[in-house]
């Protein structure tokens, strides 16, 4: 399985560069096209996108990701595929008649004045053609044609970028969003001809009943998650200004940076569907696991400890504010991603223990920005991010772990976070005080060199982890 991981991984990773390094690069561009006041309405649109991409399709991508592992007939295969898409296409073309109709009171809801009602709409159809992009996206992942995958992502990122700014140049907030609806729109017609003859537009009644059992249950955990890691955006705007959301969104893009370890992943969890119940996959699921940390570690610590750096040279000045925030962020963006090194809830099938989880995530970080946000403003949304990440993933673990347990060295594990958080405090106090022109970067170079001695010393750097009695080095070689 690892030897099928590293090959695809490679394509996912080389993706992911392109496709999500694009929300990286429009900072330099939309915050020299955007004041923090039209930032901030725009994270807010698309704020609000996420949340209609959870819930308006029912979270069916994630039932037909289920049964896809399950299923190996053709013909079969292709009538799941098409029920999933054609539903994500009439549930949305729903909603979005229903969105533009009451599009001016949407947005003195939203944004708290009619006078983006324009963008709003264009915001809206850019959400509808998106998700349907995303569960064609989708298919090649479970399907696990990574060329095809790395293709249409490529081309998502490339032409949301191009068609993005020059939109955004010409027509302002509302080309951009115009910009990143065209460009969606394109990526679903080349994956629609990458994919024919292997999906079309049909609804099974039997294969769409199977997959919603599934996913329903799903729906209010995902709204669950988006509140623990988004709902900071809406409250911030309730209690602050849009130039305060402005800046948060600048920050969480700049840490999203750290989430590009992890897309070189994207093939783990379809493996380890068809894989895990052969003995060596647990063994090599925690290798793979401690590996990642290691790396999550590092690349955290650089955010942060050059957070000053970084944001003065993406953003303009008026964005600064956003450096102090990094080292929160950073580390939250992983953690929320990190619960696919676990994945014994989905494999039990303990969808009630995955709502439980993230309900108590939630309500946690719903409490944090409720009780931070007032006094500390955005970087009060940044600390509560932090914690209700790190709980859920702690949750989570804990609960895959009683009915898929990986032997997780945790001694070792817990070494490397203590030393993560002192360095961190460590290089945050060198931008206190005056240094001498190039003293302070190496400094800084050499904190974090100090952590990757202490990550090879706790062994989590090494090439090579033996599982038990050897069997992840022999099941490497002998899995697809």
């Amino acid at each position: 399985m690892i030897e099928r991981l590293l090959r695809d991984g490679v394509v996912y990773a080389l993706a992911a560069m392109v496709s999500r390094g694009v929300s990286f690069l429009l900072v330099p561009i939309y915050t020299r096209l955007l004041d923090p006041a039209q930032y901030g309405a725009l994270e807010l649109i698309l704020t609000a996108g996420l949340l209609v991409t959870l819930v308006v399709a029912l979270e069916i991508g994630q039932g037909m990701a289920r049964e896809w592992a399950e299923q190996t007939d053709a013909v079969q295969r292709r009538a799941l595929a098409g029920t999933a898409l054609t539903f994500t296409v009439l549930a949305h073309a729903a909603f979005l008649a229903l969105a533009l109709a009451a599009s001016a009171p949407l947005t003195q809801a939203l944004l708290g004045s009619p006078a983006f009602t324009a963008e709003v709409r264009a915001g809206l159809i850019f959400i509808a053609i998106n998700a349907v992009f995303l569960q064609l996206q989708n298919q090649f992942r479970w399907d696990l044609r990574v060329r095809s995958y790395a293709a249409v992502s490529v081309l998502y990122g490339v032409s949301t970028l191009a068609l993005g700014a020059a939109l955004g140049h010409a027509y302002g907030l509302r080309g951009m969003l115009w910009g990143q609806a065209l460009a969606a729109a394109l990526s679903c017609a080349v994956g629609l001809i990458l994919l024919r003859g292997q999906v079309g537009f049909t609804l099974d009644s039997r294969h769409l009943l199977r997959m919603l059992h599934f996913s329903l249950p799903l729906v209010p955990s995902s709204v669950a998650i988006f509140a623990s890691f988004y709902v900071n955006r809406l409250i911030l705007s309730a209690f602050a200004t849009l130039p305060e959301v402005g800046v948060l969104g600048v920050a969480q893009r700049v840490a999203g940076v750290a989430t590009l370890l992890i897309v070189g992943l994207q093939a783990l969890t379809p493996l380890v569907y068809r894989h895990h119940h052969e003995p060596g996959v647990p063994a090599q699921l925690a290798r793979i696991f401690e590996g990642f940390v290691a790396a999550a570690l590092l690349t955290c610590l650089a955010l942060s400890v050059f957070a000053r750096e970084l944001i003065g040279w993406i953003a303009a000045p008026e964005f600064g504010a956003a450096a102090s925030l990094l080292p929160w962020l950073a580390p939250a963006a992983l953690l929320s991603q990190m619960y696919i090194f676990a994945p014994g809830i989905a494999i039990a099938r303990k969808t009630t223990w995955q709502l439980a989880l993230t309900s108590l995530s939630a309500a946690l970080a719903i409490g944090l920005n409720l009780l931070l946000i007032p006094r500390w403003a955005a970087t009060g949304a940044a600390v509560a991010s932090c914690a209700a990440a790190a709980l859920f993933l702690a949750g989570w673990v804990a609960a895959s772990q009683r009915v898929y347990p990986l032997p997780l060295r945790w001694r070792s594990l817990a070494m490397a976070v203590a030393a993560y958080i002192g360095l961190v405090w460590l290089g945050l106090a060198i931008d206190r005080f005056d240094w001498t022109s190039g003293a302070a970067p190496a400094l800084k170079l050499s904190i974090i060199g100090a952590l990757a001695g202490v990550l090879a010393a706790a062994g989590m750097l090494r090439r090579n982890w033996p599982g038990p009695h050897g069997v992840a080095a022999r099941d490497a070689g002998s899995m697809p």
